[in-house]
């Protein structure tokens, strides 16, 4: 007792006393505005101590009754004197749970606990994630975080005899829990609604089997909007189908790696213009094909796109003037290039199991392999790490993408996202070359934005073959598009991928660019943005576009022509057997339609 009291005192205790957990509530998840998207409820994880029950078959019928529980296994539990304290049921609303404790039947306990809660119910699935029913991460952020999140339990301490039965008018300690901290993302909840809306309804009108996108700010690297779709309901993930819940958990944006295909073609021009390889006075010519070692390599426009500046294969995006572009370059300069844009690695997010792509090793790339990788074939992305790419190509820095600004705990700020960056070696001409280029992309001219009326949009779309198994899959796609907002000095860059488009269109022009188009025009209505020339603001979409099935191809040119419309032409065909944009679709003056032959 003189010298081992305190370690004494502590082995009595754990003899002397029954404890119950106190869970600690879970830190809230923000977004940048600090509106809720994660929160903690409390509720209550119902117990009973058998040599407490005087009334046993009492307490097993209520018991049972409230909780919805099988009343032979709740009586197992009461009459079991062998065990201190036996979980009748976690996680008990508070009206529920009082009302046992209220009943007088003796030997019912309650512990506090907390319940997780998502108020936008499946928006940010993926990327929040969910927790296991005693409010550990689980997925997620969830789980990225789940330490800072979760907080340090509690307990509260009863003094009971030795065969377990409550002493009473005697103390019961009770140690508090430490709360978790609080979290701001750097998410937006207006544009993530945006982008949320948009590729639902994608998923709807092209029947597609799955569709993400991503808002990233330029400057910080902060991400503003992540969506993955399917989805599904954060307060009631299916636990029933682990293999499905896993694949819906699943954050395809930073998860699945693609063939990029054309938006590829931003990384291809910006080192050859960056070498002094190609200017913006050369001319290029294509006549559908091009071959390199023997092997035929098509453009998408079979017929082929003709004698073009340099400005304008970029527009037609045209796979021949890209192969040149990249034989230009050759292997190794193209590489360097390459891994000073982040292809071939890990971008740094802070989330679980990013994939760092997939490129062949430099020393088996062989010519034909050198060509397509300029168009955006033979390398494979994920999502985020393009749009990083393109991010630092264009703002002339590289930073670490992020989803996590700060965290908080009761007393105010205790840490901020530490931002990581690195300059590229890009010249400001090269830089401001593709600014121009992503902007006449898009839009009519550089004096009329008519993307999106009055803004300042530039973009470049995609259209990517998939692959099962090593080979092409027959009529399987994924269609994209990168978006800039504004170009003289990209704040906001934007991507959109449309996975297995079925229901007839897959062209990334027409399936993904309007989604783009949809999430800024709402972004900038709710956020209030002014436009950024208001004389575009008149521009109207003023020409219908006619019905051409069943038409000549030469005489469907003439009348597209004839109202002001540029056209290109898929197939090899005589006759029109579809169109695109639709009958009747009203469009700008010389905007680029698709007329398809067999």
């Amino acid at each position: 007792m003189l010298f081992k009291s305190p370690e004494l005192q502590v082995k009595a205790s754990e003899e002397w006393f029954r404890d119950l957990p106190l869970s600690a509530k879970r830190g809230e998840i923000l977004d940048y505005n600090g509106i809720k998207l994660a929160t903690s409820v409390t509720t209550y994880d119902v117990y009973v101590r058998a040599r407490n029950v005087k009334d046993k078959s009492g307490v097993a019928s209520l018991l049972s009754n409230a909780l919805n529980l099988d009343f032979d296994s709740v009586y197992a539990k009461v009459t079991n004197t062998s065990i201190g304290e036996s979980l009748i049921k976690l996680q008990v609303d508070e009206d529920i749970a009082l009302s046992l404790v209220n009943s007088g039947l003796k030997g019912i306990y309650l512990s506090q606990n907390v319940k997780r809660y998502y108020p936008y119910s499946d928006m940010l699935t993926q990327v929040l994630g969910y927790c296991t029913i005693d409010s550990s991460g689980q997925a997620g952020l969830e789980s990225f975080y789940d330490l800072y999140l979760k907080g340090i339990p509690g307990k509260t301490l009863t003094q009971t005899t030795a065969s377990g039965e409550d002493i009473e008018n005697t103390l019961t300690y009770y140690i508090p829990s430490i709360d978790g901290v609080d979290m701001k993302l750097t998410i937006d909840i207006y544009m993530q609604t945006a982008m949320e809306t948009a590729l639902n309804n994608a998923m709807v009108e092209h029947n597609a089997k799955k569709a993400y996108g991503i808002i990233l700010d330029a400057q910080t690297g902060g991400i503003k909007a992540m969506t993955i779709k399917p989805s599904f309901d954060l307060n009631n993930p299916d636990r029933t189908n682990l293999s499905l819940l896993n694949e819906l958990s699943k954050n395809s944006c930073v998860v699945d790696v693609y063939e990029p295909g054309s938006t590829f073609k931003i990384l291809t021009l910006a080192a050859a213009l960056n070498e002094g390889l190609v200017s913006v006075d050369d001319k290029f010519y294509c006549n559908g094909s091009t071959t390199v070692d023997g092997q035929r390599i098509k453009c998408w426009k079979t017929t082929g796109h003709g004698s073009q500046t340099l400005q304008e294969a970029f527009k037609n995006s045209c796979n021949c003037c890209f192969v040149q572009l990249s034989s230009r370059l050759g292997v190794e300069t193209f590489y360097n290039y390459l891994q000073m844009f982040g292809i071939g690695n890990k971008t740094g997010v802070d989330i679980a199991s990013e994939s760092a792509g997939l490129m062949l090793d430099e020393s088996v790339v062989t010519n034909v392999d050198l060509a397509r990788i300029g168009f955006g074939q033979a390398v494979a992305v994920t999502p985020l790490q393009l749009i990083y790419a393109v991010s630092g190509i264009l703002t002339g820095k590289f930073t670490t993408p992020h989803l996590i600004d700060s965290l908080y705990n009761s007393s105010g700020k205790i840490y901020k996202y530490s931002v990581s960056s690195s300059n590229n070696t890009l010249n400001t001409e090269t830089i401001e070359i593709l600014r121009d280029f992503l902007r006449l992309n898009i839009n009519q001219s550089e004096d009329e934005l008519t993307f999106v009326a009055g803004y300042d949009v530039g973009g470049k779309t995609g259209t990517a073959q998939k692959y099962i198994d090593g080979s092409i899959a027959s009529g399987k796609y994924v269609s994209s598009f990168i978006g800039v907002y504004p170009c003289d000095n990209p704040k906001y860059i934007m991507i959109v991928c449309v996975d297995e488009p079925s229901n007839g269109a897959y062209y990334g022009g027409v399936v993904a660019k309007p989604i783009g188009q949809q999430v800024f025009q709402e972004i900038f209505t709710k956020l209030n943005f002014l436009p950024d020339d208001e004389n575009s603001l008149t521009i109207k979409k003023d020409v219908e576009m006619p019905n051409l099935i069943g038409l000549p191809i030469s005489k469907a040119g003439a009348i597209l022509k004839g109202i002001g419309l540029n056209y290109d032409v898929s197939g090899t065909g005589g006759y029109v057997v579809s169109q695109i944009p639709s009958y009747k679709t009203m469009l700008y003056k010389n905007e680029d339609v698709l007329i398809v032959t067999t």
